[in-house]
């Protein structure tokens, strides 16, 4: 079988270093010293273990690759502005924690610690950014119908734990007598901007998020066509990430003003199906888009870094 250089990529073990020294220029380009960016540097760099560790314990691709968590690091870097936001930056952090510890649950309805601490992640995610909640329902289907762990002890693990770091956060307020500061934490939910205004986005911003959107629905397509050849566990969780993405895209459509969050959560599900389609095809179309992905990755990089008009 003839290697083009999307084979070579996805296979070699320089990939990954080298796409930490291109995401380390990034930060540094952007202004991580200046700015003092280093609790969103240190999270983003905690995300990417979790993102290659998920892959590695799962064998989310059949074949050695680093791709996955290469992917979630350059489409982070695509966009310097979403650097300062460490709300986000915690979030998905956490999300991705959720991700790794609830896939370790698989098969196992008696796995009441694995599923507290994943909905502790989850839960810990939505202190940082409360929309979240709305992807709770979602993951308790996933552990009914992808993870097959659901019983109702699980179920009432993944309640105590999504309440858990507020049981803590309410007994600081109530000591201090400020819980109505918590309360005030879940308003955002019944709080809705207009309807698909996609006017409060950048072009840079509409740019990103069509090349993610196209990356996902290529990747979407691959998978389902040849997801026979995986693995019936790595097809349950590999659905997981596509019906998140598919959520996400819908949220992100109806109320654009949380780009900056549903961005990451569609990066950190989009970049497990693009590797996914990446490292196990070897056509020459799929060799071109590999060139088109690369060179929409590079010029989005150095478009956000001048438009910023920071020094690089």
């Amino acid at each position: 079988m003839t290697k083009y250089l999307q084979n070579k990529i996805a296979g070699s073990r320089i990939t990954l270093p080298v796409a930490c020294l291109y995401s380390f220029v990034v930060w540094l380009a952007s202004g991580v010293i200046q700015e003092k960016w280093w609790l969103q540097l240190s999270c983003f760099a905690f995300t990417t273990y979790l993102m290659a560790i998920l892959n590695s314990k799962n064998s989310l691709i059949r074949v050695y690759s680093s791709l996955i968590s290469v992917f979630f690091m350059v489409f982070t870097c695509c966009n310097c502005l979403l650097f300062p936001s460490i709300r986000e930056a915690v979030s998905i952090l956490f999300l991705v924690l959720c991700y790794f510890i609830l896939f370790s649950s698989y098969q196992d309805k008696t796995a009441t610690g694995l599923t507290l601490y994943g909905f502790a992640a989850l839960g810990a995610a939505t202190m940082s950014n409360v929309h979240l909640l709305y992807y709770v329902p979602l993951f308790w289907l996933f552990m009914r119908y992808n993870l097959l762990s659901l019983s109702w002890r699980t179920w009432m693990a993944s309640v105590l734990g999504l309440l858990l770091p507020y049981w803590f956060v309410a007994s600081w307020y109530i000591y201090n007598n400020e819980l109505q500061v918590l309360l005030e934490h879940f308003q955002p939910l019944v709080t809705f901007g207009p309807i698909a205004d996609f006017s409060c986005l950048s072009p840079g911003q509409m740019a990103l998020l069509f090349m993610i959107a196209v990356l996902g629905i290529i990747g979407t397509f691959h998978f389902l066509h040849k997801s026979y050849l995986d693995s019936i566990r790595v097809r349950l969780f590999y659905f997981i990430f596509l019906w998140t993405n598919l959520l996400t895209a819908t949220f992100l459509t109806l109320q654009p003003q949380h780009y900056d969050l549903l961005i990451r959560v569609m990066m950190v599900n989009t970049a497990p199906l693009v590797a996914h389609f990446f490292a196990l095809t070897a056509t020459r179309i799929t060799n071109i888009v590999f060139y088109a992905t690369l060179v929409s990755i590079i010029s989005l990089t150095v478009y956000h870094l001048w438009s910023t008009s920071l020094p690089f």
